[in-house]
Parts: C-alpha cells; sequence; structure tokens
C-alpha cells in the first residue's frame, strides 16, 4: 500500500490554509500521487461555513506528522508547522509568505510568490498541469482567495488575485462581492470563546534573530466585542507570552469596515513593538490606522526592529 502524503496548512488553519490543502490535494490525485488533505488543527467559523456552502468534508486532522511526507501550503516556517514536522519528508511547499526556515535534504518544487494568497498560486497549478477546475474546487479556492484578501481590499492584494478571484468566481457560478460578505459576517464570529482561545484563533509564531514572538489577528466587523474585552483579553495574552517566553505578543483587532487595526501588546520588549510600528502604545494599546495585512504592514518593519 501506497504511504500517503499529506497535503496540510499551518496550525490555527485559516480559510485560505484548509482551502489549499483541498484543492491541492485534489490536483496532486489527479496526477497519480497519494495525496491527503490535512490541517493542523480546528477549523474556524468562516471555513465552517465554506465547507457546509460546498459541501465538503474537512481535511483529515494530522495530529503527529513525524516520520511522514509533507506538501506545506500556506507556511514555510518550523514555528507554524504541524507538530512533528521536523521529524517529517517535506517533499513540497507552495506558499505566500516570507521565506521562513524549513529546509529539505534534497531539492523540491518550492512555489513563493507575492501574491493575496496560496489559492491564487494554485489555480496557476492547476492551468499548469491543464487540469479543469470543477465547480466544487473552484468555489474552495475562491473562498481562500476572498478570505485572505478580505474581498480584495488588502493591500496584499494584486491584479493577479483581481483576475483570478472574477474567473473562479464565474466557474463557481456566485458574484464574488456578495459572496465575499458572506464570508466577512462568519468571518466576525467570535462566538463564545474565552479570551484566550480568541486571541489564539489565528495566530503565528515567528523567529526575529534570537527572541520568539507571537502575532495574532481578529478580524472583524465589530471590533467592540474583543475590545470590550480588553483587561481579560491583555491578561490571557501576558499568559501566553510568558508560557511560550514571547519577547512580545501583539494581537491586531481588524475592524473589516473602516479598514484599519487596534494593537494589544503583551510581554517585555514593547518599545521594539514601538520603532518598528512607529507608534506609542498608551496603556498597552495602540491605533493603527490603515493596517489590514499581518504579512505585509507588520511582519515586516517588526522582523527589521528585533535586528
Amino acid at each position: 500500500m501506497t504511504e500517503p502524503t499529506y497535503v496540510v496548512g499551518h496550525q490555527q488553519p485559516d480559510t485560505d490554509t484548509i482551502c489549499s490543502a483541498l484543492a491541492y490535494a485534489r490536483l496532486k490525485q489527479e496526477q497519480g500521487t497519494a495525496a491527503v488533505a490535512a490541517r493542523a488543527g480546528d477549523v474556524n467559523p468562516e471555513t465552517e461555513f465554506v465547507l457546509d456552502r460546498w459541501d465538503v468534508d474537512a481535511p483529515e486532522l494530522l495530529e503527529d506528522a513525524a516520520g511522514e511526507q509533507l506538501i506545506l501550503v500556506d507556511h514555510n516556517e518550523y514555528s507554524q508547522t504541524v507538530t512533528g514536522a521536523r521529524d517529517a519528508e517535506v517533499v513540497e511547499i507552495v506558499d505566500h509568505h516570507r521565506i521562513g526556515d524549513v529546509e529539505t535534504s534534497s531539492p523540491i518544487l518550492f512555489r513563493n510568490e507575492p501574491v493575496g494568497s496560496t489559492a491564487t498560486i494554485l489555480t496557476q497549478l492547476f492551468d499548469d498541469a491543464d487540469e479543469t477546475i470543477t465547480t466544487q474546487t473552484a468555489g474552495l479556492l475562491l473562498s481562500g482567495l476572498l478570505s485572505d484578501t478580505v474581498v480584495l481590499r488588502s493591500p496584499t492584494t494584486t491584479e493577479r488575485d483581481r483576475t483570478v478571484a472574477a474567473r473562479l468566481a464565474e466557474i463557481a457560478d456566485v458574484d464574488y462581492e456578495s459572496y465575499g460578505k458572506e464570508l466577512l459576517m462568519h468571518k466576525s464570529k467570535i462566538g463564545e470563546k474565552s479570551p484566550r482561545e480568541m486571541v489564539l484563533s489565528d495566530f503565528k509564531e515567528f523567529q526575529f534573530d534570537s527572541r520568539k514572538v507571537g502575532i495574532g489577528q481578529i478580524e472583524t466587523v465589530e471590533p467592540s466585542v474583543v475590545l470590550d474585552q480588553r483587561d481579560a483579553v491583555l491578561e490571557a495574552m501576558e499568559e501566553i507570552a510568558t508560557e511560550r517566553d514571547y519577547a512580545v505578543f501583539l494581537l491586531l483587532v481588524t475592524d473589516l469596515l473602516e479598514e484599519d487595526s487596534t494593537a494589544l501588546v503583551a510581554g517585555p520588549e514593547i518599545a521594539t513593538v514601538e520603532d518598528g510600528l512607529d507608534t506609542m502604545f498608551s496603556d498597552r494599546e495602540a491605533f493603527l490606522p490603515g493596517v489590514m495585512s499581518r504579512k505585509k504592514q507588520v511582519v515586516p518593519p517588526l522582523e527589521d526592529a528585533f535586528y
């Protein structure tokens, strides 16, 4: 029996990660690979809506990847990989983030492009392979693209994303603006989550020089739902920063309607964050006008500040 190759995204998976794993596993299967879509954590409310809308089961939960073959999608840093990834064989990477620290013993296919979503790259991979994108697969890819680009409003959005979104929407037979608004409403559902669950729901860990930095993001049309719990949220952030030995834990509460963010910060190196983001925190809170993208507007300047 052929051993499976797991197509898996990052921890605390978002819609682009889950949909990319599903779509790329389908493409690899068409090409003869025993590919299995996997996930490294629970799906969020927005992704649950997408899976239900397109009648697709969630990817298999991969709790320990040690000894397995992996295709990484939507990330390429060990701090974000599934447990056991350091002891797995990474055979491919498809991503749209900065180049991280995943190392391989042999050359692999590493597709990394500066676009708004991994789904945009995967659409091109389907074309390169001359494989048809079905209505269902188009729905998944469109969902990942619209989610990651905040319905093409994020500063990470490129003209290529816009072109691909229009094409996928036609295949999926949806109006992408209307469908995108549905996604935004489900993206905003924080539900009955505890402050700790909220701040870790869309969370990534980075290694800047010798220091670990956690950056979370809550995208919502009702930021007051989070900010009204400010003290409890900050307490949870401090606990996590201490547990994980973070130099900083930064949380972006992003208002999807106003297209800006409020930042909360915990940990000992707040001054470094102030330098990197060119802002001042008052009682561990700062307003960041126009900031919507962790990847483009927050990670690069913080990385520079820490080095």
